[in-house]
């Protein structure tokens, strides 16, 4: 039976959903500004070569964000144009909430989330993974390969 999740419960089970990966794990959110403690869990998946898929909907990725997803060996990121779905799953259990992967959702907004486990309500999760890998179908492939350019002295001409 899926279970009701206010932010707390939301922030909870995310954490706990990206720790529980075994095998593969599949992030959907336009927004993408990762906190430290779930960078730290995707960075051990990634150390774990589990199979990671982030789709993101909005280009506006700083370029610490960049960076850090250029640091990761086994993820693959794409891009859906339209992206507004936010959903969090792995092989056993999905979450589908209203809150990105922001840092600042985390902790400032009122959100909420539906809590689904595989065992459970297999149908419901069934049907969940079904649309997840369509949106994975449909999103373009980013290679990350974005670095930061050395600043220009004041004096130094450009050529």
């Amino acid at each position: 039976m899926a279970q009701f999740l206010d932010t707390t419960g939301v922030s909870f089970y995310l954490q706990q959903l990206i720790n529980n990966t075994c095998e593969k794990l599949v992030l959907i959110s336009p927004y993408l500004k990762i906190g430290d403690r779930l960078k730290q869990s995707i960075e051990d998946k990634d150390r774990m070569k589990i199979d990671i898929r982030l789709i993101y909907g909005k280009n506006e990725l700083e370029l610490a964000e960049h960076n850090w997803l250029k640091s990761l060996k086994t993820i693959r990121t794409s891009f859906c144009q339209n992206l507004h779905a936010k959903c969090y799953l792995n092989e056993k259990e999905a979450i589908i909430t209203s809150m990105n992967l922001y840092d600042f959702s985390q902790t400032n907004n009122n959100e909420m989330g539906i809590y689904i486990n595989k065992e459970n309500d297999s149908e419901l999760y069934d049907n969940i993974y079904k649309e997840a890998m369509r949106l994975v179908r449909i999103s373009d492939e980013i290679k990350v390969s974005v670095t930061q350019v050395p600043k220009i002295e004041k004096n130094e001409k450009i050529t």
